[in-house]
């Protein structure tokens, strides 16, 4: 049997090579830095900022600094799997393999995780073109008048990918481009009035205006919108909330997938203020938070199954970009005049939050968890605004990037490299990484004044307005007292470590790191 399963958000309520184009001022790297060698770092030159390159495994930088003053290396890997490299600063050798240490994702596994790791293990055993799949009848119709009634099977278990509730539920709200139908026992959880706001509000033109289209498999033109209390009690049933989710199975026929609808459809929960069916959640914030949210957010990933997977012949997006462009999408209520996201959405400041916290063990090329998405959407937010700044190769703006990542049939990294670069070498992929690192940290620092190291759509060290108190104050840093110091990332996490000038020149002055020589790892040297 196929299985695919696309877009479940989840909340857990519980106590070297191509470069960005410079821009803005920039002066030589102070510092010295070695010859190129295995590390690979985005090309950088500013006053503050010294980019490590690495010969043999080594790099090192001499720095003229106080005792009273303080650097930050920046440490950084670009693995794109979830394996480990350590990394030494300080010449002493401690050890004659810095592979000793190891940090697993694992170690904090959450419910969203594992449930999205499962789904993603569905996923893949999908291995046939799509043509080969049989499609439901193209005379297939279901005109229905507001009012009216229907009956969808809905996903109702974790565990199994068949197991669903048969839901009744009344057409309430009908626009040219899709329906919105509410639960029959929900039926007074949302107002007409309600529901036409959100309609009013949720623009798909602008949507697929920047991400593309869904398919339409029943040709009727539409696609469908369900708010039913399943979804609560599927969240309830692992200790959780799922906010809603896209079921790619429903576009295909119910003789191979009797759980399938066969038409465009996505779900979500319904206010629960009593927290009847789960965890609760009142009215006033499912309009203000959820809802606007979740709608564009599980319309991508109808639209990405469709370009990646009945457009281009290819298999569903990896996991953490496809959640990464969903995420970036609830942003589209953000447009401006210009058509530019300018701001974030409610929901995102609070995954970043959880990411920046830990931002030196996650690595979120590996998975789709909480901070695992706050890192996946902050890195596609920041490819997104440096597109429409005008400082990546490839892609003249955000439109474009997001248009260039959803048809396609590449997928991960690989995808990320081609829409920018037009290739896929490492060390592409290196560069961005790199200078992503750097933005994460200068952004709202005053350090630097150049483009390339700001966002300009989310403050990362400021008060967010997000209905939930959110307040960033940039990436987790370490102190380091004194060297060596080793440490290890695991897959695409990032290092922030403080040294001050007192360390650093009872070591001569002499910054020294040391990688592994097949390590996919960067650095740079910022002076505060």
């Amino acid at each position: 049997m196929y299985l695919v399963i696309v877009g479940l958000s989840i909340w857990i309520t519980s106590c070297g090579g191509a470069s960005l184009t410079s821009s803005g001022s920039s002066s030589s790297s102070s510092g010295t830095t070695s010859s190129s060698g295995t590390g690979s770092s985005g090309d950088v030159s500013l006053s503050q900022v010294s980019t490590l390159t690495f010969e043999n495994g080594t790099a090192q930088a001499t720095l003229d600094i106080e005792d009273s003053e303080s650097v930050v290396v920046v440490v950084y890997s670009y693995n794109s799997s979830s394996s480990s490299d350590s990394f030494q600063l300080g010449s002493e050798s401690a050890t004659s393999s810095l592979n000793q240490f190891s940090i697993s994702e694992d170690d904090d596994a959450d419910l969203t995780e594992d449930f999205h790791n499962h789904l993603r293990a569905l996923e893949s055993d999908i291995d046939e073109e799509p043509e080969d799949l049989a499609g439901p009848s193209a005379s297939l119709s279901y005109a229905v008048s507001v009012g009216q009634e229907q009956t969808f099977k809905v996903l109702n278990s974790y565990s199994s990918s068949t197991s669903y509730d048969t839901v009744t539920a009344t057409l309430r709200v009908s626009t040219s481009t899709f329906d919105i139908y509410v639960d029959n026992r929900n039926e007074d959880s949302l107002t007409d009035d309600q529901l036409q706001d959100l309609a009013d509000g949720f623009e798909d033109d602008e949507v697929r205006a920047l991400y593309g289209n869904a398919s339409d498999v029943n040709g009727d033109g539409k696609f469908d919108i369900l708010f039913t209390q399943t979804v609560n009690e599927l969240g309830a049933s692992a200790g959780g909330m799922v906010t809603g989710f896209f079921y790619a199975i429903d576009l295909f026929d119910d003789a191979t997938y009797s759980i399938s609808n066969e038409r465009e459809i996505f779900y979500s929960l319904v206010p629960d203020p009593t927290g009847e069916f789960g965890y609760s959640l009142s009215t006033n914030f499912a309009l203000t938070n959820i809802y606007p949210t979740v709608m564009p957010h599980e319309y991508q990933h109808m639209i990405s199954f469709n370009e990646h997977y009945f457009e281009n012949s290819g298999s569903a997006e990896a996991s953490w970009l496809n959640e990464a462009l969903s995420h970036l999408a609830e942003d589209i209520t953000e447009l401006n005049s210009s058509d530019f996201m300018a701001s974030t959405s409610l929901e995102n400041p609070s995954r970043i939050s959880s990411y920046l916290a830990s931002v030196d063990s996650t690595c979120f090329f590996c998975g789709s968890s909480l901070k695992q998405r706050g890192g996946s959407y902050l890195f596609i937010r920041y490819l997104y605004e440096q597109a429409e700044l005008g400082n990546l190769d490839q892609v003249s703006s955000g439109a474009e990037l997001i248009g260039a990542l959803l048809d396609t049939s590449n997928r991960g990294t690989t995808n990320i490299t081609q829409a920018v670069f037009g290739s896929s070498d490492d060390s592409d992929l290196a560069s961005l990484m790199g200078l992503y690192s750097l933005a994460v940290y200068l952004d709202g620092t005053g350090i630097v004044t150049d483009d390339r190291f700001e966002f300009s759509g989310i403050d990362l060290r400021g008060e967010q307005d997000d209905n939930r108190g959110t307040s960033l104050t940039g990436p987790a840093t370490q102190t380091v007292s004194s060297l060596p110091y080793t440490d290890s990332l695991s897959g695409n996490a990032i290092s922030y470590l403080v040294i001050s000038g007192s360390v650093i020149n009872a070591n001569g002055g002499v910054l020294e790191l040391t990688v592994d020589s097949d390590a996919e790892m960067g650095a740079y040297v910022i002076e505060l």
